[in-house]
């Protein structure tokens, strides 16, 4: 049976104030306790909020739920990163991953249950779409992850810290893009988690509206889109949003995001061998770049998933590297983690897109 309760994890810090407020004849600063209790303290009930009465904590308890994914498995790789398949209250499930860099961790986070876009090189296109995932299942995965790996029951100021969030798991963010608004400012709240802008980053296979929408909302995170050709051709035989919103119409996107928000924006360029990393496709895509705020992920694909692909050799994407840096384009290769246990870039997939 359905939880009635409402989901504490799917509220921002001004929604929770102005429910407890009006439902619930509670003060302003109790929103701000509560905020801080569940993401910097580690509070999974709200038994233990002790500067909380005992009558608000009982009707708090009552009312509201903290929802939290379950963690059905973890697989850790030789790299030091870790898989983990959360079950969601429905029985769906979804997949993250925790990306250990030297002292700090990035957590790849899923935004839907599988995927609706298509692209022939990924993983999780095989699944097809199921839903998407609500707010506070957005918010359950960081946390559960983070209890998993370091401790529910330290302050945050005492634990390894999660450094920083990558929208860069199953489904495409875009495509759910209230839920990961939200999730953005939950994300950014001074007395959350508190991940700045820098920290945060969103990616999408290019959904031209939502990234003009995204740009309007201003939110805490930066833009991230994977191109992965420099034809429409190409484009379209390996993404088949293009053939909705073709290049031209993605980079005059990406051309009114910077403008609206003055942020650059990461190109991510998947490179397989004979289809997008020719002499012609290196000279081209500088001039598709040229005079925006942009710099580059190359990213060598992960060739184990079995889709017919395999990645460019390592000299031919050093020497995209320096060409491009050589050309004024911010470049770096993107080394995945994470290959050996099915987590890196393109590999995320369950059995069941439910």
């Amino acid at each position: 049976m359905e939880d009635p309760r409402i989901e504490l994890f799917g509220l921002a810090r001004d929604e929770l104030s102005a429910i407890l407020q009006s439902d619930f004849a509670q003060t302003k600063y109790r929103a701000d306790q509560i905020i801080s209790w569940v993401y910097r303290h580690g509070a999974r009930d709200f038994s233990v909020m002790s500067n909380v009465a005992k009558a608000a904590r009982d009707l708090l308890s009552e009312s509201f739920a903290l929802t939290m994914p379950r963690i059905v498995s973890t697989q850790e790789s030789k790299d030091g990163s870790c898989k983990y398949l959360l079950e969601l209250s429905d029985g769906a499930r979804v997949e993250s991953v925790l990306i250990k860099q030297e002292s700090r961790y990035t957590l790849c986070i899923s935004s839907q249950v599988g995927c609706a876009m298509g692209c022939t090189f990924c993983m999780t296109a095989q699944m097809g779409f199921g839903r998407n995932l609500g707010t506070h299942e957005i918010i359950g995965q960081v946390l559960a992850v983070n209890d998993a790996a370091f401790g529910s029951n330290t302050s945050l100021d005492e634990q390894p810290r999660l450094r920083n969030v990558v929208f860069m798991g199953m489904g495409e963010p875009l495509h759910n893009l209230s839920s990961v608004l939200k999730a953005l400012k939950i994300l950014n709240d001074p007395l959350g988690f508190e991940f700045g802008s820098r920290k945060i980053t969103v990616s999408t296979s290019g959904m031209v509206p939502e990234i003009k929408k995204f740009a309007d909302a201003r939110p805490p995170a930066r833009l991230a889109v994977s191109l992965n050709a420099t034809t429409d051709e190409v484009r379209t035989s390996i993404m088949p949003i293009n053939k909705r919103w073709n290049i031209d119409a993605l980079m005059e996107s990406l051309r009114y995001y910077s403008r609206v928000t003055d942020q650059e924006v990461t190109i991510e360029y998947v490179l397989l061998a004979g289809v997008n990393d020719s002499q012609a496709d290196l000279k081209r895509l500088p001039k598709l770049l040229k005079n925006m705020q942009v710099k580059v992920n190359l990213i060598p694909y992960n060739a184990n998933t079995g889709l017919g692909y395999t990645s460019s050799k390592r000299d031919l994407v050093e020497r995209w590297q320096r060409d491009l840096n050589s050309q004024g384009v911010n470049t770096r290769i993107r080394w995945s983690k994470g290959e050996d246990i099915g987590a890196a870039c393109g590999q995320l997939a369950v059995g069941s897109g439910k």
